[in-house]
C-alpha cells in the first residue's frame, strides 16, 4: 500500500484531503507542524509527501528544501497543497524541491491525477 504523508495544519482540509486519499486506497500519515513532518520521513517508508506551505513553526518551501537537500534522492516526492495560486508560486516551489504543485480547494479526482503523475516519474 502507498504511504503518504500529509502535513496540513488546518484540521478541516485535512480531514478532506485524508478521506480523499483514503477511498482511494492509500495509507495517511498526518502531522500539522512541519518539524513533526520532518521527523517521520527520517523514521517512516513514506512513498509521497503533501505539504501545504503555510505551517505554523516552519515554511512548506524550507521544509521541501531542507527534505531535498538532507535526503537527496532517497526524499520521497512533494507536491505542495497550498491556497496560494498563480504561476510564481508554482515556479517558487519547483524551485524549492516540490515535485508538483495543486491549488486549494481542489477536487479529488484533481488531486488523485497529480497523484499517479508523480508516483509515475519515479
Amino acid at each position: 500500500m502507498t504511504r503518504v504523508l500529509l502535513v496540513e495544519d488546518n484540521l478541516e482540509n485535512a480531514d478532506y484531503t485524508i478521506r480523499v486519499l483514503e477511498s482511494a486506497s492509500y495509507e495517511v500519515c498526518h502531522t500539522v507542524r512541519g518539524l513533526d513532518g520532518m521527523r517521520l520521513v527520517r523514521r517512516e517508508r513514506l512513498d509521497l509527501i503533501l505539504l501545504d506551505l503555510d505551517l505554523p513553526d516552519i515554511n512548506g518551501l524550507t521544509m521541501a528544501r531542507m527534505l531535498k537537500t538532507q535526503l537527496g534522492q532517497a526524499a520521497p516526492p512533494i507536491i505542495a497543497v497550498t491556497a496560494q495560486t498563480g504561476v510564481q508560486e508554482m515556479n517558487r516551489a519547483a524551485d524549492f524541491g516540490c515535485d508538483a504543485f495543486v491549488s486549494k480547494p481542489f477536487l479529488p479526482d484533481e488531486l488523485l491525477q497529480v497523484i499517479l503523475v508523480v508516483l509515475n516519474m519515479e
